[in-house]
């Protein structure tokens, strides 16, 4: 005879995720036992390894959802380890914003400062920076300026003349549906702070756009810049078959939208954690055409590697854009990286380097590339690599190269006058 019992149940249950965890390796949960990664719905179990705390209160284990999660279990379920780093381009999100910015009246050094973002990362297309203070930034110009419409405006500005950032998909794009699966791809290639799809039923299609990190206190300018951008690129390719009541907008807040901006019928406020535009799915193969003038220009794209390599690659951004802190120690890089120390360390470790390493690789590049192409005396060099003066660059440089610094420079400049006061 099988026992059915509540308390049998809870047993098994219990077995079955000891189990589940020793087998998977999954690390355990600094929080209570019976809110590690499982979901009791009315007696029925799920594993969800990609949640931290999953537990909801239930006729079966009768736990609370754990504190510090107000939105309850779909909160819980959202939350992310605070380790973790999605990427976007300044240069494709911010360097439009930063213009008009600074055309009214802003400091665009002070801002991205406060928010932490190289300012170098609004003209090189290579440099990743962190998704968080991406959309912090877009805050902070809105409300420096006075004007919660700020994005939406800057967006749609930016749809009429076109963006690098989906230069391809604008070029080659026949009709709509050609257009949004190549975005799809395209976007896919240069950020990994939000993922693009398209939907298709009889009755409907959809773009939609989902970050891939939780930041509800930060979206209102970025929900209003991103619906703002794709409704006026969808109604300029698509002309006068374009209706704005044949449109839905579904975004977690509309207050960043300018008014009259589309009926209010079409705007949708949701909890969901990006962006769904919804239209007939006569529109995908209606003729589609984007009067863009978008340059042939150099832009950031993922290489075919590893989350780790990425990330590795923005800690080497961000080191070199902080090098000049004389002896810049792990915990004040990975508070600048907004990173625990012993997450950068992981990184490192796992691509065959150390923070040490990483750190002698980028003086050494700097070095090299300032007594090549500069006649920066060496005291300042040394100081631009973070390093107390020319005698300890003069030992570093010897480690690094088996040369000193005024010899390196005389091989690499042989035509260059090299009576430099040293």
């Amino acid at each position: 005879m099988v026992d059915n019992s509540k308390a049998t149940i809870v047993a098994a249950s219990k077995a079955l995720v000891r189990n589940f965890f020793r087998l998977q390796r999954f690390p355990r949960s600094p929080a209570p036992r019976d809110h590690r990664r499982v979901l009791f719905i009315c007696g029925l179990l799920t594993i969800t390894p990609e949640a931290q705390f999953v537990c909801s209160s239930c006729q079966l284990c009768h736990n609370p959802v754990p504190q510090g999660y107000p939105d309850g279990i779909e909160g819980a379920v959202r939350m992310r380890k605070k380790s973790d780093l999605k990427f976007t381009r300044a240069m494709m999100v911010l360097f439009p914003l930063s213009k008009a910015f600074t055309a009214r009246g802003g400091d665009i050094e002070a801002l991205m400062a406060r928010n932490g973002i190289p300012l170098g990362a609004l003209t090189d297309p290579a440099m990743l920076v962190d998704a968080y203070a991406c959309y912090s930034a877009m805050e902070d110009m809105a409300e420096t300026l006075g004007d919660r419409y700020f994005s939406a405006k800057v967006a749609i500005e930016t749809a009429r003349k076109g963006t690098p950032g989906l230069r391809e998909a604008a070029t080659h794009a026949l009709n709509l549906g050609d257009f949004l699966s190549r975005v799809v791809v395209e976007v896919s290639k240069q950020v990994d702070n939000v993922r693009y799809s398209v939907s298709i039923t009889p009755d409907f299609a959809s773009l939609e756009i989902k970050r891939t990190l939780d930041a509800p206190k930060l979206t209102r300018q970025l929900d209003a810049a991103g619906a703002a951008f794709y409704v006026t690129v969808i109604k300029q390719g698509l002309g006068g078959i374009f209706d704005p009541n044949d449109i839905l907008v579904t975004v977690p807040s509309t207050s960043g939208l300018p008014p009259r901006f589309l009926p209010k019928s079409a705007l949708i406020k949701s909890e969901i954690n990006g962006l769904r535009i919804t239209f007939p799915p006569q529109w995908l193969w209606a003729p589609f055409s984007l009067d863009w003038d978008v340059v042939e220009a150099s832009r950031g794209e993922f290489a075919p590697n590893s989350a780790d390599e990425t990330t590795l690659s923005y800690l080497r951004g961000m080191l070199t854009d902080n090098i000049a802190h004389q002896d810049l120690p792990l915990n004040s890089f990975a508070a600048i990286c907004r990173l625990h120390p012993r997450r950068i360390q992981r990184i490192l470790w796992a691509q065959g380097t150390s923070y040490s390493q990483m750190k002698d690789d980028i003086r050494q590049s700097i070095t090299e590339d300032l007594l090549s192409n500069t006649r920066l005396p060496i005291a300042q060099i040394a100081l631009q690599v973070g390093l107390s003066g020319p005698a300890a660059l003069h030992r570093s440089f010897r480690r690094w190269t088996g040369r000193t610094p005024k010899r390196f420079r005389e091989e690499a400049t042989p035509d260059l006058d090299t009576a430099i006061a040293e």
